[in-house]
């Protein structure tokens, strides 16, 4: 089993169950741009990569409604969706167990780095993570370089006992990129044969194989 020192967490689909959230937020942000479309074909594909990317590539929106788009997502998102979701079960056991052993854990989201803060105090995760890094501007910043901030700010050097952990292709290319050991979850909203094309260094298919792999 692997003996990792550094655990760098995804939040979206990792820790939390966002879904109801982000679906609420889309579906102001389509309302008001009176747009007819079911987004629950791709709210799933949507969660991971930063919001622009998504509305550019499922809804092929120009750049002028990519702008008005993000501001009414946000404009829900920042009052209401946020708030909305629950932890994966299992989750908070996890993380209390993984700190009372010595692990350091982080956390590395697409999220606007104004939002990350809110939703760790909201499920309660704040006094598990050491540090977290956010999407803070609106660059297209990739995971990878978001992962690449969080280790340098703290000083963490790349080895296979630092480990990114997450439930789309982003955070095992991210997690590769960075020279760190990289773990897939199979409960979230990527897709799981996808997944595995990726080739993570390992495969949790539900929160209790996480928990074999780390503690």
């Amino acid at each position: 089993m692997p003996n990792f020192s550094h655990i760098i967490f995804d939040l979206d689909g990792t820790l939390v169950n966002s879904k109801i959230g982000l679906f609420n937020s889309l579906n102001y942000m389509l309302r008001q741009m009176s747009i007819e479309i079911d987004c629950s074909t791709f709210v799933d594909q949507m969660i991971g990569p930063p919001i622009q990317d998504g509305l550019k590539h499922f809804l092929q929106f120009n750049d002028r409604q990519i702008g008005i788009g993000i501001r009414l997502f946000r404009e829900y998102y920042s009052e209401r969706g946020l708030y909305e979701g629950e932890l994966y079960p299992g989750i908070l056991e996890l993380l209390d167990e993984l700190q009372q052993s010595g692990k350091k854990i982080f956390v590395a989201s697409s999220k606007k780095d104004l939002y990350v803060p809110t939703v760790l105090r909201q499920f309660e995760l704040d006094r598990y993570i050491t540090d977290f890094q956010g999407s803070g501007d609106e660059s297209n910043h990739t995971k990878a370089e978001l992962i690449t901030r969080l280790m340098d700010r703290n000083q963490i050097v790349p080895s296979k006992k630092v480990t990114m952990i997450g439930d789309t292709k982003f955070d095992i290319v991210g997690g590769k990129a960075n020279e760190i050991t990289t773990i897939a979850v199979g409960y979230g909203f990527g897709n799981s044969e996808e997944l595995r094309t990726f080739h993570p260094d390992y495969f949790a298919g539900d929160v209790e194989d996480l928990y074999e792999l780390l503690v």
